[in-house]
């Protein structure tokens, strides 16, 4: 391990003390928020973002465990099912095997083609929820793979599933409007915005290319609040390398060979320029 990514306690990477830290402000966030504690459109705002970021952070555990130890990481997993309102490991399936190992294809349930209206705001409107509808449609069982193949994860997933779900199901029991403003509606939105991104990470690349597949978003803050996230080629290319690493190969092995038009500094800017992209 490289001094940028040496261990800080039970962390395998010091870096993650960031995400740590967005993750326990967003539990403060839903929970001062839901109690009624504190409440503000800036808080509310702050949470959306912060569901979005978390969502982030589910991605990247699920690409390289977070802990060192495995009751750290389950419990980790579980943490992060809660706070997102999805299980952690429901999507292994859809990113780690079909979107990473086949990126764009018929078999990526977030493949660009699945949405191409005329006009590019209408795709990233809807991208989200056909991708929704073709993973419902096409993804096989994955408590019934893993049953026999892989037990332990098997198990971690109905932990999940069924602490998400009852968590949820309790707190609209008990206050469904404060539950649906401060936690179903940021899930919701956070979820719609992962996917959504998407699409402005591989929309007009090429992905038989072997750096030219996605496009990167290269400003330092944003990569900062998004953990790196800006950098999706370096991504693509070494999936299993810590995101604390992601802008150091970017600049060694990406930047001298993907076209120049695939970095963005601004993701306001490239956001805006897919959105007015005409299509077909």
């Amino acid at each position: 391990m490289t001094a940028r990514t040496r261990g800080f306690g039970p962390l395998r990477a010091r870096a993650d003390l960031r995400a740590l830290g967005f993750i326990l402000a967003l539990a403060a966030l839903f929970s001062l928020q839901w109690s009624g504690a504190v409440r503000s459109l800036a808080l509310l705002a702050a949470t959306y973002l912060l569901a979005f970021v978390a969502c982030i952070v589910k991605h990247n555990h699920i690409h390289i465990e977070t802990f060192g130890g495995d009751r750290w990481n389950r419990g980790f997993s579980l943490l992060l099912s809660l706070l997102t309102g999805t299980p952690t490991t429901g999507i292994i399936t859809a990113h780690n095997e079909r979107h990473h190992g086949r990126n764009n294809t018929e078999q990526d349930f977030v493949r660009c083609s699945i949405a191409c209206f005329r006009w590019n705001w209408l795709n990233l409107l809807a991208f989200p929820f056909l991708s929704v509808r073709a993973m419902s449609r096409e993804k096989p069982s994955d408590l019934r793979r893993w049953r026999r193949s892989r037990p332990a994860l098997f198990r971690q997933a109905l932990i999940e599933r069924g602490a998400t779900y009852a968590a949820a199901a309790l707190l609209l029991a008990l206050d469904w409007r404060a539950t649906l403003i401060y936690l179903i509606a940021p899930w919701l939105v956070a979820q719609w915005a992962l996917l959504a991104i998407n699409l402005l990470q591989h929309q007009g690349c090429d992905p038989e290319s072997s750096h030219d597949h996605s496009r990167n978003i290269t400003g330092r803050f944003v990569n900062w609040l998004l953990l790196n996230n800006g950098y999706h080629t370096a991504h693509h290319l070494r999936p299993e390398l810590h995101w604390s690493l992601l802008p150091a190969f970017h600049r060694a092995h990406v930047e001298p060979r993907i076209r120049a038009e695939l970095n963005a500094r601004s993701l306001a800017v490239a956001t805006c320029r897919q959105f007015f992209r005409r299509c077909g």
